[in-house]
């Protein structure tokens, strides 16, 4: 049955004696701390304040981890002849300034390789840096492992399989990541084979990823150098026909988008409004 409502002139008003009022203060004091304690912890383990980049005694002992690792030899280049240490660098300014991603993640990729060449193990990664950095760490060496073993990378259920091995969705990023700085470095190398290998698995395997998780501009890069190294006439063919019309086509976007802007102007509203050409693999699709 439905409770009958109390009229509105019968109801009876709340008064707010001083016992009362010194409960809700008391109350509302305990979120607040409640919510400093909550916003102090996300702060110190995933955000860096933007007066204190990074504690100087961290970099300085990053930076003694780092040089110790390659003068231990232990440290090998890849098959392009990329330098570890500086390829890791290059990832993490992909990851710090195109994905957003902050300290621990930062610190996972410049160690992670140290300790896959055991320069230094997990347990001692996790005794100096936390356990933050030590879980991607061990993230990143799962996917390196899987892709050790899986013959078959191009794959639906590889991808499957490399999403339930990243318990951390920040694994993922960073491979991501990883994948465009790998992409953007290796235009000129020698290894041919080896250049569409990585080509066809950043078209088939990263940049899908790249886009369930909104990297859309990372994932038209992966697209776009995928076709570049595998299919090199026809990119350069659709890049040709793409400059001779970039003129009319930016014409054409700020003409669509002038008249949005004036009436989002007049109704006061703040806004943010781009428009963009699409990539190449689109443009090969239609």
């Amino acid at each position: 049955k439905k409770r009958k409502r109390t009229p509105y002139k019968t109801r009876k008003k709340t008064i707010f004696t001083d016992d009362k009022f010194e409960l809700l203060m008391e109350r509302d004091e305990s979120l607040r701390k409640k919510r400093e304690n909550y916003c102090s912890h996300y702060t110190k383990n995933y955000c860096v304040s933007p007066e204190k980049p990074y504690k100087k005694e961290i970099a300085e002992r990053l930076k003694k981890h780092l040089i110790d690792s390659t003068q231990n030899n232990t440290m090998q280049r890849d098959s392009f002849g990329l330098n570890p240490v500086i390829k890791d660098m290059q990832t993490a300014v992909i990851v710090a300034e195109e994905i957003g991603m902050k300290r621990a993640s930062i610190l996972g990729i410049m160690l992670h390789t140290p300790v896959r060449c055991h320069s230094y193990t997990i347990e001692y990664i996790q005794q100096e840096y936390g356990e933050d950095v030590a879980g991607i760490i061990r993230g990143l060496i799962k996917i390196n492992d899987l892709y050790d073993k899986s013959p078959t990378i191009e794959s639906e259920n590889f991808r499957n399989l490399l999403l339930s091995f990243a318990e951390d969705m920040r694994v993922i990023l960073i491979m991501i990541a990883d994948r465009v700085n790998v992409m953007r470095q290796i235009k000129d190398a020698e290894n041919d084979e080896a250049r569409r290998r990585v080509a066809n698995e950043a078209a088939y395997l990263y940049a899908p990823l790249a886009h369930k998780l909104g990297l859309y501009k990372l994932k038209s890069e992966l697209e776009d150098l995928s076709l570049k190294y595998t299919e090199h006439d026809i990119y350069y063919h659709i890049k040709e026909k793409l400059n001779e019309t970039k003129k009319s086509r930016d014409r054409y976007i700020a003409n669509f988008i002038a008249p949005i802007q004036q009436k989002l102007e007049e109704a006061g509203l703040h806004f943010h409004m781009k428009g963009r050409t699409k990539s190449f693999i689109p443009s090969i699709r239609k």
